[in-house]
């Protein structure tokens, strides 16, 4: 019994002692400080280098023993007050955010344990043209089968929207239509869904910190769009084709079933040897394809194992029941794009919302009319040797 007291008594000193042990480690001590009433000095030697949207400060650090941090105090728009700060084992402090190139005054101010602040060093940044305005510089928005297209440049990866509005006749103004998140470096956003009616329209970009680019306006006319009915498609698989994975509920029927997800969908054999493959789809109906969009296999599997990355999409009007490619003409070179362009195995929610609703792969107005498909896989984004498809849809004019 004397023993297990002692234990506990132990035990319970060792509880009392860890967290001061833990906070002696922190860079701030925790609990009341003591205030000294002493402020450190000013930041010597301040510079500015100006940079998009705004600027980089650089100074030399007071020599101050209790030195905690040093802030920039800013105001990136009328009545708003911003700050950015710097630990104090750094000489530099960013601000940024700025919507225009116009003169910023930027107070640099030394804090120490204490929340004594030093008098405030006052600076002029002039920051050079924000990523929003050089984005929107780049931004059109054209005329696309069931809608509108916008294309944009981002060569910096900015955290940006850019948001789609359509001119309402009965309220006389702009309504938003669709709004994009990016930070891709080509982005696209396609509005779909409309009719073949001439309407104002007006496309803009938005950073993250609210700042906006003026809006763009044009008259556009959407081309007609349908999507393909998928109860008349059918497996047209010829010679070549595969191999076909022959396991229980991945047969190529399940590219048109309406269904997609983790496990639902077609695949390929593995382990065969015969790459590239292709699969042969019937659409059942002669037709002028504008897109095709792709389902990849979700969860674990989003733009990793054997989703497609690299892929060919071929059309004919008769099927050549040989297997031979010389009947088929080449509609798309396709290349499924990840947006974060981060390495396999890891997506960002942009990738995975991409990944959710569908990749759509564009196909030239000025090929001709198919009734068949053919896919050849040519690269997956694990670099296997067979791949997965979770749905297959096909829009265009099929009157």
């Amino acid at each position: 019994m004397n023993r297990n007291i002692s234990i506990i008594k132990k035990s319970i000193l060792y509880l009392i002692f860890l967290p001061l042990a833990i906070s002696a480690c922190t860079e701030e001590p925790v609990g009341q400080q003591p205030a000294d009433g002493v402020a450190p000095a000013a930041v010597r030697n301040v510079q500015v280098a100006n940079t998009a949207g705004g600027a980089v400060i650089t100074y030399t650090l007071p020599d101050d023993d209790d030195l905690l941090y040093v802030k920039a105090v800013y105001s990136r728009k009328a009545g708003e007050v911003s700050e950015s700060r710097s630990s104090m084992y750094r000489n530099e402090v960013k601000v940024e955010g700025f919507g225009d190139v116009e003169p910023h005054e930027v107070k640099i101010i030394a804090v120490d344990r204490s929340r004594n602040e030093s008098a405030p060093v006052t600076v002029t940044v002039t920051p050079l043209e924000p990523e929003v305005l050089s984005i929107a510089r780049s931004l059109n928005l054209i005329a696309d089968f069931g809608g509108v297209t916008a294309s944009w440049h981002n060569p910096d990866r900015a955290e940006i929207s850019v948001s789609v509005m359509l001119k309402s006749d009965s309220l006389m103004e702009y309504i938003p239509l669709e709004t994009f998140y990016s930070s891709m470096i080509n982005g696209v956003g396609g509005v779909r869904g409309m009719d073949t009616v001439t309407g104002n329209f007006a496309v803009y970009v938005q950073d993250h910190w609210g700042n906006r680019s003026e809006a763009k306006y044009y008259d556009l006319t959407p081309v007609y769009e349908t999507l393909f009915d998928r109860l008349r498609f059918s497996d047209a698989s010829v010679p070549g084709d595969g191999p076909h994975y022959t396991g229980g509920g991945w047969g190529l029927s399940n590219l048109w079933d309406g269904n997609w997800g983790n496990d639902a969908g077609y695949s390929s054999a593995g382990g065969t040897g015969v790459w590239p493959q292709s699969i042969t789809i019937d659409i059942g109906v002669l037709g002028q394809i504008s897109r095709i969009r792709i389902h990849q296999r979700m969860g674990p599997y989003t733009f990793s194992e054997g989703n497609p990355r690299l892929f060919e999409v071929w059309g004919c009007q008769n099927l050549d029941v040989s297997g031979s490619w010389d009947s088929w003409t080449k509609l798309m070179d396709c290349e499924s794009i990840k947006p974060s362009d981060q390495p396999v195995g890891q997506n960002s929610n942009e990738d995975i919302a991409l990944a959710l609703d569908g990749e759509d792969f564009i196909n030239s107005p000025v090929n001709p009319k198919v009734r068949y498909l053919r896919f050849k896989i040519l690269r997956t984004w694990a670099g296997g040797d067979n791949f997965q498809i979770a749905e297959i849809e096909v829009f265009g004019d099929n009157r």
